[in-house]
C-alpha cells in the first residue's frame, strides 16, 4: 500500500469519524429538545388537572352553601334535628320525620334537578347532628337514615369545625368531589353536601380525541372506607385494573394498556414516552388525594391521574431527521473533506430550519388548546368560563366608564324529549344549529357562550333591555321557523325561552345572573317558546 493510499484511507477514517460524531451528537440534541418539549406539555396537564379540581371545588362549595342559606332549609333541618333528639336510641322513625323528609325533599327537589343538569352534579345530601344521620339524600330520596360513621369524613369534618369543607371523598355509598357546607353557625343545624364525578373536568382539561385523561383509584384505600356492596356494584370488572380501580377515564383501552401488569413503565411526575397501538404518547402520572391528603402531605394518595397527549406527528418528524442527518453525513463522507464545511453549513441550516418548524407547529398547538379552553367543543361558542369573564369585563366597563349593556340567558325547550326520541346525535345537531343561528343573529362585537347542556347566554354591550329584547325575539323567531331534520326523515321544530336582563349601576355579577335566571324561568313557567324581560324589582321566582 502506498503513501498516498495510506493518507487517504486516514483522511477518510478521520471523516467517518467525524460524521459519525457529528450524526450522534445531533441525535442528541434533537432528542434532548423532544423530551424537553414532552414534559413542557406533561407539566401543562398536570397543572390543567389541578386548576379544575380547584375550581370544580370552589364552584361545589358556592352551590353548597347556596343551598344552605335557603331559609325552608334550615326550618326543615331544625325541625327534623328536634325531632330525631327526642325518638329513643334504636326506636322506630316516627312519622314526623318522615313529614319533615318529605317537605325538604319538596323544596330542594325542584332545585336538586335544576342544579343537577346545569353544573353535572350526582350527589345532594343532607345530614343531621350529632353523629351524621342521613336524613335525605335527594339523588336517591329513598336511601336515609344511615350514618357518616368516618369521623373524618367531610361531612364530619364541616360539622366539628363548623366551617366549609372540600375535596375528593371515599365514603360508605360512593366516591367523588364533595364539598360540604354546616347550616347555621358554630353550633349547625345540619350539613349540606355536594359532590359531582370526576370526569366532569376531563373536558376542559382534554378537550379533544388528541389527549387523555384518567383517574384510578387504589383498591386498598376504597375497601377501606367503602361499603363493600358498594365496590362491587360501582367498580365492576371492566373498571378494574391490578390493584386500581377506574374511577374515570376518556379512553379505558389507552388506560389499560398503560396500567395493565403488562404496561411499560411510567415515571411519576416526569414525561414518559410510550407507544400505544403504533402511535407515540407523551404520558405523565401524578398522585391524587383525598380531602384529608391536602391538610397532611405525608399521607399516603388514594390513587392516581394518568394523563397522555398525542405526540406521534412530533416523534416521527424526529426520526425523519435523524435520517436526513445520516443521509447528509454519508454524502458529507463520499464527497471528500473539501466539502465538509459546506454540507454542515447546509446542514444546520436545514436542522434551524427543523427547529423553526417545530417551534411554529408547537405554538399553533399552544394557540389551539388556548381556543379549546374558551370554547365549547361541540358548538363553537365561548365556554361558561371565557363567558363569565367577559361577563365580569362587561360589568368593570359599565361601572367604569358608565352605559348600559344587557344579558339574555336561553334555554331550550324540551330538550331531553329531543334527545330521548330523536337520539343524542339530533339533539347534538339541535346545539349546533341554534348556536349557527346565534352567530348569524347578533352584532360583532356581541358574546354568545354556551352555559351547560341547553343553555345558552348572550352578551349585548351598549343595549338596552329592550333592544336586547328584540334581538331575542328575533333570534326566537329563526330558531322556530328553521327545522331540523331527524333520522326519520321528519322535521323536528326547536324552540327556546328566554329571560332578559339590562345591568343597573350598583348590580353585581350574581345579582344580575339571578335576574336573568328569575325571566328565563318566568318564560318557561309561562307556556315556552317566548321571551321575557325581568323589571327593575324583579320577585323571586318559583322553581320548577
Amino acid at each position: 500500500m502506498t503513501r498516498k493510499q495510506r493518507i487517504f484511507l486516514s483522511l477518510c477514517a478521520a471523516l467517518l469519524v467525524t460524521d459519525v460524531g457529528l450524526v450522534a451528537m445531533n441525535a442528541v440534541t434533537a432528542r434532548g429538545a423532544l423530551m424537553a418539549a414532552m414534559r413542557d406539555r406533561a407539566a401543562s396537564l398536570r397543572e390543567g388537572f389541578a386548576i379544575a379540581l380547584y375550581t370544580t371545588e370552589l364552584k361545589l362549595t358556592e352551590i353548597a352553601s347556596f343551598v344552605a342559606e335557603i331559609e325552608e332549609v334550615r326550618a326543615h333541618l331544625s325541625q327534623a334535628g328536634t325531632i330525631l333528639a327526642q325518638t329513643p336510641p334504636g326506636g322506630a322513625e316516627p312519622p314526623d320525620l318522615e313529614r319533615a323528609r318529605q317537605s325538604l325533599l319538596n323544596i330542594v327537589g325542584p332545585r336538586w334537578t335544576q342544579l343537577r343538569f346545569r353544573y353535572l352534579l350526582r350527589q345532594l345530601s343532607f345530614y343531621l347532628p350529632p353523629d351524621g344521620t342521613v336524613l335525605l339524600r335527594a339523588d336517591i330520596p329513598y336511601a336515609y337514615g344511615d350514618r357518616a360513621r368516618q369521623p373524618d369524613s367531610l361531612a364530619s369534618m364541616a360539622a366539628s369545625t363548623g366551617r366549609p369543607a372540600a375535596g375528593f371523598d371515599i365514603d360508605r355509598l360512593s366516591v367523588g368531589l364533595r364539598a360540604a357546607v354546616p347550616v347555621g353557625g358554630d353550633r349547625p343545624l345540619g350539613v349540606v353536601e355536594v359532590g359531582t364525578a370526576l370526569d366532569t373536568m376531563m373536558i376542559p382539561i382534554c378537550p379533544n380525541a388528541r389527549c387523555g385523561t384518567a383517574i384510578l383509584l387504589d383498591q386498598a384505600a376504597v375497601e377501606r372506607r367503602m361499603a363493600p356492596e358498594a365496590v362491587a356494584g360501582t367498580f365492576t370488572d371492566d373498571r378494574r385494573i391490578g390493584p386500581w380501580l377506574i374511577e374515570a377515564s376518556s379512553n379505558p383501552a389507552i388506560t389499560r394498556t398503560l396500567m395493565g401488569p403488562d404496561g411499560p413503565p411510567i415515571v411519576a411526575d416526569d414525561a414518559n414516552l410510550v407507544e400505544v397501538g403504533n402511535r407515540w404518547l407523551a404520558v405523565t402520572r401524578f398522585s391524587l388525594a383525598d380531602h384529608l391528603g391536602k391538610e397532611d402531605p405525608a399521607r399516603p394518595p388514594v390513587g392516581t391521574v394518568v394523563a397522555w397527549m398525542d405526540v406521534d406527528e412530533a416523534v416521527h418528524a424526529f426520526e425523519r431527521t435523524q435520517l436526513l442527518n445520516l443521509g447528509v453525513a454519508v454524502l458529507a463522507f463520499l464527497l471528500a473533506a473539501g466539502l465538509v464545511r459546506l454540507l454542515l453549513a447546509v446542514v444546520v441550516q436545514k436542522l434551524e430550519g427543523e427547529v423553526r418548524q417545530r417551534t411554529a407547529e408547537v405554538q399553533a398547538l399552544l394557540v389551539e388548546v388556548s381556543h379549546l379552553a374558551n370554547h365549547d367543543p361541540l358548538t363553537g361558542l365561548f365556554n361558561r368560563r371565557a363567558f363569565t369573564e367577559g361577563l365580569n369585563a362587561e360589568i368593570t366597563r359599565a361601572q367604569r366608564n358608565g352605559g348600559a349593556f344587557s344579558l339574555v340567558s336561553l334555554d331550550l325547550d324540551r330538550f331531553k324529549g329531543i334527545n330521548d326520541t330523536h337520539g343524542h346525535p339530533t339533539g347534538d345537531a339541535a346545539l349546533r344549529m341554534v348556536a349557527a343561528l346565534v352567530r348569524d343573529t347578533i352584532r360583532t362585537r356581541d358574546s354568545a357562550g354556551r352555559l351547560g347542556g341547553e343553555e345558552f347566554g348572550l352578551l349585548l354591550p351598549d343595549t338596552g333591555a329592550e333592544g336586547a329584547a328584540a334581538l331575542a325575539e328575533r333570534l326566537r323567531d329563526r330558531v322556530a321557523t328553521h327545522p331540523l331534520s331527524t333520522p326519520s326523515g321528519a322535521a323536528l321544530t326547536v324552540t327556546f325561552s328566554a329571560g332578559v336582563a339590562e345591568w343597573q349601576p350598583g348590580l353585581d355579577e350574581e345579582t344580575l345572573l339571578r335576574r336573568v335566571d328569575e325571566a328565563l324561568y318566568a318564560a318557561k313557567a309561562a307556556g315556552q317558546n317566548r321571551v321575557m324581560r325581568a323589571e327593575a324589582e324583579a320577585p323571586a321566582c318559583t322553581e320548577g
